[in-house]
């Protein structure tokens, strides 16, 4: 029995290793080209798009960081907050103290109108004086006076912590630079738009930088604190490059950048790039075949596990 069974073994063994390859990988020189078979590529479902040169806007790369603002919409004269607790600290106790001023005042009207109805009362009663009745108007003028005051300062503190889920990018711009950037563009953060809001005038003059301010999509992931890398388009430069979609790139172990040429019917050979940065879902390169050539989309992960053999 176990001879039988190590016969069949052996049996089945041979007929695998006999059965044709879906794909076959030869070397010439120093490019591996991969043949597939048709079968094959419709497995893998590869798709390929031509490379396109296309004019697009030149851009600078600024770091920024999320922010969160505190100005109602419309009036951007309020704080902007990061993500350092003493920050909130210590808006949150300017706000408490601002909101204990509109208190009091609110209190020294109530008491200057009852104040002025009763000298009113008495004057009318010829137990008065017109006197009382003008100190009394002009305690009541007072406090009127100081809860517009005490308004106005609260509103320069922004909205209450916690109610307000919207959030920004903060960029400090080099103030020599800021006149080549187009302030009215879209930025683009990640992959994503973020459009130019009118923020506070803040800038430092330790380090000659001037803040700008984008607002981020509603829902976004980001967090106040955190770093992003903000691309601002410029206003007159306009250059020529390769586009092609990010998915199609490949890294391998050393930070190498590749894509998959279809050379010929059913045969690809990998090529190397070099991305000069992300816009969007596309890849803006730096260097790459000429416009026109073909590369593979979907299923490029699939034909760099079968150069190498970790493909299923």
């Amino acid at each position: 029995m176990k001879r039988f069974l190590l016969i069949l073994i052996a049996t089945q063994l041979q007929a695998a290793d006999s059965a044709p390859a879906p794909a076959t990988v030869t070397k010439e020189g120093d490019l591996v080209i991969l043949t597939l078979k048709p079968e094959a590529e419709q497995h893998l479902r590869l798709k390929t798009v031509a490379f396109e040169k296309r004019t697009i806007p030149a851009t600078r790369l600024f770091s920024g960081e999320v922010v969160t603002p505190l100005a109602a919409e419309g009036r951007p004269i309020a704080p902007v907050l990061g993500g350092t607790l003493d920050e909130v600290l210590r808006l949150a106790d300017l706000q408490a103290a601002a909101d204990g001023r509109i208190l009091q005042a609110k209190v020294q009207i109530e008491a200057a109108r009852i104040a002025v109805e009763r000298a009113q009362k008495m004057l009318s009663a010829e137990a008065g004086s017109v006197r009382n009745v003008d100190e009394a108007k002009t305690a009541l003028a007072l406090a009127e006076a100081a809860m517009s005051t005490a308004k106005a300062q609260r509103d320069l503190l922004g909205g209450t912590l916690g109610q307000n889920t919207r959030k920004w990018a903060r960029v400090a711009i080099y103030s020599g630079e800021s006149p080549l950037l187009d302030e009215k563009a879209e930025a683009r953060i990640g992959k994503a738009a973020a459009r130019p809001v009118s923020g506070p005038p803040t800038a430092s003059a330790l380090t000659n930088t001037i803040d700008w301010y984008y607002e981020l999509a509603a829902g976004t992931p980001l967090r106040a604190g955190e770093r992003v890398a903000v691309e601002i388009p410029t206003l007159d430069s306009k250059l020529e490059a390769l586009v092609i979609p990010f998915n199609a790139v490949l890294h391998d172990i050393h930070g190498g950048q590749w894509v998959y040429v279809q050379t010929a019917e059913h045969i690809y050979t990998r090529k190397r790039i070099q991305v000069a940065r992300i816009a969007g879902t596309n890849a803006v390169l730096a260097s790459g075949p000429p416009a026109g050539t073909k590369i593979v989309t979907d299923g490029a992960a699939e034909l760099f596990g079968t150069e190498f053999m970790t493909g299923k």
